[in-house]
C-alpha cells in the first residue's frame, strides 16, 4: 500500500472515530473497535493546545503546564454511565502499568457537561481515578470547550441546564482519546482505550517511545 493510500485510510479511521459523533452506549463500550486499536496521527492533527479552568487549583491552564510530559486527552463529562468512566479507569491501570514512568503521564479529562459539572464536582470525579498532577479535570467556558472541541475534532451536545432529567440520552459525544507526545505533538488516537478491552501493553510501549524521543 502507498504512503498516500496509507494516509488516506487512516484519517478515514479518524473521521470515522472522532468526528462521527459516536453515541456512548454501554454495548459499544463491551467491545473493542473493528479497526486497529491504535491508529497513528503524527502530522495529521494539530499539536495540543487550549486554555481552561484546572479544576483542582480553579486556575487558568494553558498547554503549556503539560509540556515535557506525554498527554491522553479525552473529553466526557462526570454523569456519564459507561465510556468514561471506562476510559478514566483504563487510565488509571496504564499508570500502574507504566511503573517508574507513570508519575510522568498527564490525564487531562475534558467536561463537555459545562451546565451540572461544577469545579467541585468535576474535580471529585477525577479524584476517584488518580490524583494531580497525572490526573488533571478541565473545565472550559462555551467558548474555549467549542474551540478545543473543533481543534480536536471532537463532536459533542450537552444540556443547557444543570437539571436535564436523563444526561445519558440528553448528552452526546465523541469517544475519541487522544495521545500527544512530550512535545506537544499528536501522537496516536487511541481508538481501543475507551472499551473494556484496551491493548495498554501497546499503548504504554508507545508512550515510553515518545518519551525517549523527547
Amino acid at each position: 500500500m502507498s504512503r498516500q493510500a496509507l494516509d488516506r485510510r487512516t484519517m478515514l479511521g479518524l473521521s470515522g472515530l472522532a468526528l462521527g459523533g459516536l453515541a456512548l452506549r454501554s454495548a459499544w463500550a463491551d467491545s473493542a473497535p473493528a479497526g486497529p486499536a491504535i491508529v497513528p496521527l503524527e502530522g495529521h492533527l494539530p499539536p495540543l493546545a487550549f486554555r481552561m479552568e484546572d479544576v483542582e487549583t480553579g486556575r487558568p491552564v494553558t498547554e503549556a503546564a503539560f509540556r515535557g510530559h506525554p498527554v491522553i486527552l479525552y473529553f466526557g463529562f462526570t454523569r456519564c454511565p459507561d465510556t468514561c468512566p471506562l476510559t478514566m479507569q483504563n487510565a488509571a491501570k496504564l499508570v500502574t502499568l507504566l511503573g517508574k514512568d507513570g508519575p510522568d503521564l498527564r490525564v487531562a479529562f475534558v467536561t463537555i457537561d459545562l451546565a451540572y459539572d461544577t469545579q467541585a464536582r468535576l474535580k471529585a470525579y477525577v479524584a476517584k481515578f488518580g490524583k494531580p498532577p497525572v490526573f488533571t479535570g478541565l473545565r472550559g467556558t462555551p467558548a474555549e470547550l467549542k474551540a478545543a472541541a473543533k481543534r480536536f475534532g471532537v463532536y459533542y451536545r450537552a444540556p443547557t441546564g444543570p437539571d436535564s432529567p436523563d444526561p445519558e440520552s440528553a448528552i452526546r459525544h465523541s469517544s475519541a482519546t487522544y495521545l500527544f507526545g512530550p512535545d506537544g505533538r499528536a501522537v496516536a488516537l487511541l481508538a481501543s482505550f475507551p472499551t473494556s478491552r484496551p491493548d495498554l501493553p501497546a499503548v504504554a510501549a508507545l508512550i515510553r517511545k515518545t518519551m525517549d524521543r523527547s
